[in-house]
């Protein structure tokens, strides 16, 4: 679970740049995001990877039981009635990504198998779609998501959860490979692959301060700034490690989820001291 969380920053930035009130709404949508679906998504890869090394947030999962598909997919469905208390644009947002989680890990589909699907899912799938349930959460109209603030604000998120993808995948890249799945850091080698990481975090910070230049304050440009650029300076130090070859599979996940667990608490915190109006 604390893995799942550490996507909501996603989901709140996009409740945030919609409206800056705090409703039942959200929290509906909060928990239908993050405690079925994201899970439920996680839960279905894992019945098909059955890892026995480090993934997101555990460093020796457990044996997979039997009952997980079914639990997964009991998951989502749960999620998707909660989902449709909401709005039918939630619900289909809702739904969209549940199938493309789903196509990620079926042995039909497996998109995760393949670099630029596995990529595509994760920008579109958690970035774009991420960011728009929480837009929608806050009631704002669909068809708001396409002026300045939803279009800066979505790509922000995209490019962000994309430019963090390789960060959670290096690690993984000998049992990745050992099933056949090339994901990005599978293809490109470790070290590449979070270079491409870093390339799409400076496009992701580029739209994030604009945004703030353009609709908020300098002070809040110059925080993702300096968020930005020492996001960007840690992974960049992780892609050297890598390069010299100083990172094993244990110590390439600790390093990993300290940085997504700082990376998203920071950016957490800027955002939910905007709902608060501390900012």
């Amino acid at each position: 679970m604390p893995w799942q969380l550490s996507l909501s920053p996603i989901f709140l930035w996009g409740h945030f740049l919609a409206s800056p009130d705090v409703s039942a709404e959200f929290w509906i949508g909060f928990v239908a995001a993050h405690f079925f679906l994201y899970t439920g998504i996680t839960a279905y890869n894992s019945s098909y990877d059955r890892d026995v090394g480090p993934v997101g947030g555990m460093l020796r999962p457990p044996p997979v039981p039997n009952g997980l598909r079914p639990l997964s997919l009991a998951m989502l469905l749960l999620g998707g009635v909660l989902a449709a208390s909401l709005s039918l644009a939630f619900v289909l947002t809702y739904g969209v990504i549940a199938v493309m989680g789903i196509a990620y890990s079926h042995p039909l589909t497996r998109w995760k198998a393949r670099p630029i699907p596995s990529a595509a899912t994760v920008f579109v799938g958690q970035g774009l779609l991420g960011f728009l349930m929480g837009w929608l959460a806050s009631g704002a109209a669909p068809q708001a998501a396409l002026s300045e603030r939803g279009v800066l604000g979505s790509l922000s998120a995209a490019f962000t959860t994309l430019g963090l993808y390789p960060v959670t995948q290096v690690f993984q890249v000998e049992e990745d490979a050992g099933r056949g799945d090339r994901t990005l850091a599978v293809s490109l080698g470790p070290s590449r692959a979070l270079r491409f990481g870093m390339a799409c975090l400076v496009v992701a910070g580029v739209c994030a301060v604009a945004l703030m230049l353009l609709q908020y304050s300098a002070l809040d440009a110059v925080l993702l700034v300096v968020a930005y650029i020492a996001t960007l300076a840690c992974v960049g130090r992780f892609a050297a490690d890598y390069a010299r070859d100083r990172h094993g599979v244990v110590s390439g996940f600790r390093t990993a989820m300290r940085l997504n667990f700082v990376s998203a608490g920071g950016f957490l915190i800027f955002v939910a001291l905007h709902l608060l109006r501390v900012l």
